[in-house]
């Protein structure tokens, strides 16, 4: 961010919407891989991504959730589903060509002009961990008109 002096905020919102054509596929029925897909953090190495096991409970979750209705029903029912390590908000504060990001570890400046550095700083501060995430699946009572 560059405003000097204030802090600038940034969100990082991984979540991944659903879509995709009916019938399985290797991976599952290809609308729960598409919810239930953590997409990797843009800088390599800093931040966090959803564990294995979370993973894989939001396949089964979702296949669950699906299984057996018709396909009006499957769209409402994942429809606005989300899945992923949730929203992070970085507080980065810039001083004239100098900027520090504060983070889960610590601190750290880099040059405003540098986004090498800036990512090395993200490294540093929001270093790379697996966690447990939740799925968030819309409430099936919303979907009773088209599910019955």
């Amino acid at each position: 961010m560059r405003n000097a002096g204030l802090a600038g905020l940034m969100a990082l919102g991984l979540f991944v919407g659903c879509g995709g054509d009916d019938g399985g596929t290797a991976l599952g029925d290809p609308r729960c891989v598409a919810v239930c897909t953590d997409e990797p953090p843009s800088v390599a190495g800093a931040f966090d991504v959803c564990d294995p096991a979370s993973t894989t409970g939001c396949f089964d979750e979702c296949e669950a959730r699906i299984a057996d209705v018709a396909t009006v029903c499957a769209s409402c029912l994942l429809e606005r589903a989300s899945f992923g390590p949730g929203v992070l908000v970085i507080n980065e504060q810039c001083s004239g060509t100098t900027c520090t990001v504060t983070g889960r570890v610590g601190s750290c400046s880099f040059a405003q002009d540098d986004p090498a550095a800036k990512n090395d700083c993200y490294r540093q501060v929001y270093p790379r961990r697996e966690i447990a995430c939740e799925p968030d699946f819309r409430d099936p009572a919303e979907c009773a008109s088209l599910c019955s």
